[in-house]
C-alpha cells in the first residue's frame, strides 16, 4: 500500500521521541526519510499508522495466571492492612508496586484460598477515647467490688417501629429471593421503660420529641411509683448521659423528688441491660405481632411487656459484669454486642 512502509526498532525509537517533542506526522516523517533511500520513502499517514499499532501494543498488558509467593505475600499484607480493599485496587498495586499484571478473578481466587471471606460489616457504638478510661475505671471498679446492682433500677428510651419481617429468612437452593414489602418511612414509637432485679416499672409509649419537661413527667408517672412499690428504702437510677436527662431542670427535679441518681460512663449503652431486652422486643414485634398500623403496634409492646418476668430482669442484669470483663480486656472498648 503507498505510503505504508516496515520500520526498524531504531525508527520506530525515533519516531517516539520526536512525537514526543511535538513534532507533527509530516515533520517525523521528513525526518525519517533524510535517512532513507528514495525508494523507500514513508508518509505522513505510515507514521501515523505504525505509532499507534506501537502504542496499542504497549498498552496490552500479559496477565500471569499463577501467583508466586512474593505477590501472596504482598495480596496478603495489603488486606491486612486494609480490610476493605477490593480486588480492583490490589491489582492495581500489584501493577505500581510489583510490576505484575494479574487478573481480578485470579486475585479474588488466591485471596480465598489465603482464608480470607468477605463479611457484612459488624458495628460497634462509637467510644471516644476519653470516655474508654472512664469505662475501664469504672468497670475494674464494679468487678473488684462484685457489685449485684441489688437496688439498681436501669432506665432507657427506644424507638419501635411497624416492621412486619425479619432480616434474614429461608429459601431453598435455586428458589428467587420473594421481596417482602417495606414502607420508605414506617409508623413509629417511642417507649421508655425501667428494671431491676424486684420487677420492671410499667412501660410509656409517646410519639414527638421528648424534652426535660417531659421526662419529668414520665418519671413522675412511671419511674416514682415503682421506686415508693419496690424500693422503699433505697435506690439507685442508672440512666445514660442524654442532655434532657442531665439537665439543670432535670437535675433539680430528681433532688427534690428523692431520685438517687448513679452516674455511669458516656458512651455505654453496652453497660445497661435494658438494650437487650429492648433488642428482644423488637424482635418479637417483627416476629410474632407484624403490625400495619399503630394500634396493633402499640398493644404488641404492652403484651410483650407483661411477659417480661423479675426472673428475665435478673438474668439479664446479671450479665453486667460479663460484659465488664471484655470492657476490660478490650482497654476500655466495647464488649461486643
Amino acid at each position: 500500500m503507498p505510503g505504508l512502509s516496515l520500520f526498524s526498532d531504531d525508527e520506530i525509537k525515533r519516531m517516539k521521541r520526536l512525537k514526543f517533542e511535538g513534532k507533527s506526522y509530516s515533520a517525523v516523517a521528513k525526518a525519517i526519510n533524510l535517512d532513507r533511500p528514495g525508494d523507500r520513502h514513508c508518509s505522513s499517514r505510515g507514521v501515523r499508522f505504525c505509532l499507534k499499532r506501537a502504542s496499542a501494543s504497549a498498552r496490552k498488558r500479559i496477565y500471569k495466571r499463577k501467583l508466586g509467593s512474593v505477590e501472596l505475600a504482598f495480596i496478603d499484607a495489603e488486606v491486612s492492612a486494609d480490610r476493605e480493599v477490593s480486588g480492583r485496587e490490589l491489582q492495581k498495586r500489584l501493577h505500581e508496586k510489583l510490576h505484575v499484571d494479574v487478573s481480578i478473578s485470579v486475585i479474588n481466587r488466591e485471596r480465598r484460598r489465603m482464608g480470607w471471606v468477605q463479611t457484612g460489616t459488624r458495628y460497634c457504638q462509637m467510644i471516644r477515647t476519653e470516655n474508654k478510661e472512664k469505662r475501664l475505671f469504672f468497670c475494674t471498679d464494679i468487678l473488684v467490688r462484685k457489685e449485684e446492682f441489688n437496688d439498681c433500677i436501669f432506665t432507657d428510651e427506644s424507638t419501635v417501629r411497624c416492621e412486619r419481617f425479619l432480616a434474614k429468612q429461608f429459601r431453598r437452593l435455586g428458589e428467587p429471593s420473594v421481596p417482602k414489602p417495606k414502607p420508605k418511612h414506617p409508623l413509629s414509637v417511642h417507649v421508655w421503660a425501667g428494671i431491676s432485679k424486684n420487677g420492671t416499672t410499667d412501660i410509656a409509649i409517646f410519639t414527638g420529641i421528648m424534652d426535660s419537661s417531659g421526662y419529668q413527667t414520665i418519671m413522675r408517672e412511671y419511674l416514682v411509683p415503682f421506686i415508693k412499690r419496690a424500693y422503699p428504702r433505697g435506690h439507685r437510677l442508672v440512666m445514660d448521659n442524654d442532655p434532657k436527662h442531665r439537665s439543670k431542670s432535670t437535675s433539680e427535679w430528681m433532688e427534690t423528688n428523692g431520685i438517687n441518681h448513679w452516674p455511669t460512663p458516656p458512651e455505654s449503652p453496652d453497660l445497661n441491660p435494658i438494650e437487650r431486652l429492648w433488642a428482644a422486643m423488637k424482635y418479637y414485634i417483627r416476629r410474632r405481632v407484624k403490625p400495619t398500623k399503630k394500634e396493633e403496634l402499640t398493644q404488641g409492646i404492652r403484651e410483650f411487656w407483661s411477659t417480661v418476668t423479675p426472673e428475665m430482669c435478673r438474668r439479664y442484669i446479671n450479665r453486667i459484669l460479663k460484659d465488664a470483663e471484655l470492657i476490660v480486656a478490650n482497654d476500655g472498648g466495647p464488649a461486643g454486642h
